[in-house]
C-alpha cells in the first residue's frame, strides 16, 4: 500500500510539472478585490514557435530560455531562476494568453533586464499590444546588469500602463521587437523575466513549467 501511495504521489507531481494554471498572489497594498497574476516568460505556452537571436548565434523556441532554476539565480532576482533572452531579432514576437471572467481595467508590469548596456525602449523598438491595440507607454529605461554576461543579468519591474482594458474571455498580450539600433547599430531587445497583471477580474492562463527541460543544449 505504501508503494502504491508513493507511485501515485510521484505521478501527481510529474503532472503538475507539465502545466500549472495561473494563480493570484495578493499584495499588501492592493485595492480591495484586486489581485496580482504573474506569467513567467519561460513557461509561456507556444514559446517553441518564437524566433530570436543572440550576440553571435540565432536561438529560437525553447532555447530562448536561459538559466538553471538555481537558488543563486533566484537570488539575482530571476523570478523562477530562468528568463527569456536572445530577443535581438526583428522577428521576435511572444504572446502571453489569458482569459478573464469579466471585462475591466488592469495594470501591466514587465520585469526586464539588459546585457547590451543601459537601453531606452519605446514602442518603435519594443511594441506591446493588448488584443491588437498598441500600448503607448512612452519610454522605458532598462538598466544593464553586466555587459555581455547573461549569467549576471539583473531585472527590475517596469509599469507599462495602469489603464489597460482587458475583455471578458480570451486576451492576448504580445511583446514584439522591431528593427532598431539598440545593440551598437544592430537590433537589440530586453531580457524578459515575467509579465504581471493586477486586476479585479479573475484570470486563468497556462504555464508550461517543463519548458526549460525541452532545451537543446545551452
Amino acid at each position: 500500500m505504501k508503494v502504491k501511495g508513493i507511485i501515485a504521489a510521484t505521478l501527481a507531481l510529474a503532472a503538475a510539472a507539465v502545466m500549472t494554471v495561473g494563480f493570484a498572489a495578493c499584495g499588501d497594498d492592493l485595492p480591495e478585490g484586486f489581485k496580482e497574476y504573474v506569467m513567467e516568460a519561460e513557461y509561456v505556452a507556444g514559446i517553441e514557435n518564437v524566433q530570436g537571436a543572440g550576440m553571435s548565434s540565432n536561438q529560437s523556441g525553447y532555447d530562448l530560455i536561459y538559466g538553471d532554476g538555481t537558488d543563486a539565480q533566484k537570488e539575482l532576482g530571476w523570478s523562477e531562476g530562468y528568463y527569456v533572452g536572445y530577443t535581438y531579432s526583428p522577428n521576435f514576437s511572444m504572446d502571453f494568453k489569458f482569459t478573464a471572467d469579466k471585462a475591466g481595467t488592469a495594470t501591466i508590469v514587465l520585469r526586464l533586464g539588459s546585457e547590451i548596456g543601459d537601453i531606452t525602449l519605446t514602442p518603435d523598438e519594443f511594441e506591446i499590444t493588448l488584443n491588437g491595440t498598441s500600448l503607448q507607454y512612452g519610454s522605458i529605461f532598462v538598466e544593464c546588469g553586466a555587459a555581455n554576461d547573461m549569467s549576471k543579468m539583473t531585472f527590475s519591474d517596469k509599469t507599462i500602463t495602469s489603464s489597460a482594458q482587458i475583455k471578458e474571455g480570451e486576451n492576448t498580450l504580445n511583446l514584439s521587437v522591431h528593427a532598431n539600433e539598440l545593440r551598437g547599430g544592430q537590433t537589440g531587445g530586453p531580457a524578459i523575466d515575467y509579465v504581471k497583471i493586477t486586476t479585479d477580474a479573475k484570470l486563468d492562463y497556462k504555464q508550461n513549467t517543463d519548458n526549460p527541460s525541452k532545451r537543446g543544449g545551452i
